[in-house]
């Protein structure tokens, strides 16, 4: 039942989600599916100059699942130039063990920077660091933490649609498991934006 739920919401998110962008990265064991809206898609949401994200992303690690679905308030970073931060919150549930599943509400930053504009018309270049944290306050059931880290590039090479590369650290605590990496390594993807 819980799997077919999952499956439903994922359909449901990938259909509204695919207004603002999707992408998907791979490495040799894991495929990773991620969308994103934000509220300038939305005019009703825009009005300031925050833009509030909703994102989702569902990652096949070497037949380990992890489903993430957040939201965060982006905005311009003044007196830096093509600095972007992000401050949110995002529901993970993941599998842990064979029988388990692993739930948790971590905090999340994110850091963009966008190059500027360089000679000879080289397409728009950006880097981005982007961090998750749970405590135990933040994590139920037998789930006893959660963090994530990633950092990627990318460039725009056709109008709207981005190649990226990055490298992500993921670990799910849970009571009872000694083993606590979920996912780590290198992966490479493709975004498109609408």
């Amino acid at each position: 039942m819980f799997k077919k739920t999952v499956i439903s919401t994922l359909l449901a998110s990938s259909l509204l989600l695919a207004e603002s962008g999707g992408g998907i990265n791979i490495n040799e064991k894991d495929v990773e599916i991620e969308g994103t809206v934000d509220s300038r898609n939305l005019q009703a949401f825009q009005t300031s100059s925050t833009i509030f994200l909703a994102d989702f992303n569902f990652l096949n690690a070497d037949n380990q699942k992890l489903l993430g679905l957040g939201m965060a308030a982006n905005n311009k970073i003044e007196g830096f130039v093509g600095v972007e931060m992000s401050f949110g919150a995002k529901f993970i549930w993941a599998e842990a063990g064979e029988h388990n599943d692993f739930t948790s509400f971590p905090l999340m930053a994110k850091v963009r920077y966008t190059l500027p504009p360089l000679m000879f018309s080289i397409p728009p270049v950006a880097v981005e660091a982007k961090g998750l944290y749970a405590p135990s306050a933040l994590s139920f059931g037998n789930s006893e933490g959660y963090s994530e880290f990633r950092v990627a590039g990318d460039i725009e090479m056709i109008e709207n649609v981005k190649i990226y590369a990055g490298y992500r650290n993921i670990h799910t605590k849970y009571n009872g498991l000694s083993r606590d990496l979920f996912n780590n390594g290198f992966y490479a993807g493709l975004k498109a934006t609408y």
